[in-house]
């Protein structure tokens, strides 16, 4: 074995923490604004935001960037 061959990534843990955190209240706020009466267009664009925050840092944690 010689040291040119590749070793596995290290995976950053705050990735996945900040993943699973910020698609969890994403989809919260989400369901909520869904079932909710009063409407609130920047809520809805916040709740979107994080759940798409939250995908992009499980992806990052999956894939080892």
């Amino acid at each position: 074995m010689t040291n040119n061959e590749h070793q596995p990534t290290q995976r950053n843990i705050w990735n996945l923490i900040l993943g699973i955190a910020f698609t969890g209240y994403g989809s919260y706020r989400l369901y909520y604004h869904l079932n909710s009466v009063e409407t609130d267009t920047f809520g809805l664009i916040l709740a979107i935001a994080f759940v798409g925050l939250g995908i992009y840092d499980l992806y990052k944690y999956f894939t080892g960037k």
